[in-house]
């Protein structure tokens, strides 16, 4: 029987709290942090945009704090096989607008396209309102870059389509 660590405040309560999710690094998986990260922090305290931070000792990435730029310095610091042996450029993840977008609610934003390294946010001109915003997930980095400057916080993030998960759907 596995046994799972209760903090103070779980246990006076008597149930436990939803844990924060984690957000892996690039070129890091849940599994790679399970099997070889001791939580020293290294990948953490290299990270030049500080989006790194330890959470129940694993790294995880709070794109509150800003964007991955992919410059490979949480890699090249880990002393364990924790990341995949070429720099990831991705995330397994895209950027999702949601409706509380201030452009598809008739106020003009283009905070998050603004940010956009790769441009995968463009707009889209629409007659008698602001222009509306359009993701293209095929160019998207998931790096996070417009989730912080969005003002209401409309974005958020999705799984990534894979060919295998596309043609599943497909077939279905």
């Amino acid at each position: 029987m596995q046994t799972a660590s209760l903090s103070r405040r779980e246990l006076l309560l008597g149930r436990p709290t939803a844990r924060a999710a984690i957000l892996c690094p690039p070129g890091a998986t849940i599994a790679s942090l399970e099997a070889a990260c001791t939580g020293c922090g290294l990948c953490a305290e290299r990270c030049p945009t500080g989006i790194i931070a330890l959470v129940d000792g694993v790294p995880s990435i709070d794109f509150a704090l800003g964007e991955c730029t992919f410059c490979g310095q949480c890699s090249a610091a880990c002393p364990e096989p924790v990341f995949a042996a070429e720099q990831a450029t991705c995330f397994p993840h895209v950027a999702a607008i949601g409706d509380a977008c201030l452009a598809r609610r008739g106020v003009s934003c283009l905070s998050c396209g603004e940010s956009c390294p790769v441009q995968a946010i463009r707009f889209r001109p629409r007659i008698g309102g602001p222009f509306e915003p359009e993701l293209s997930a095929d160019q998207c980095s998931g790096c996070g870059a417009c989730l912080s400057v969005c003002p209401v916080n409309a974005i958020g993030l999705a799984p990534r389509e894979t060919e295998l998960g596309e043609r599943e759907a497909a077939d279905a």
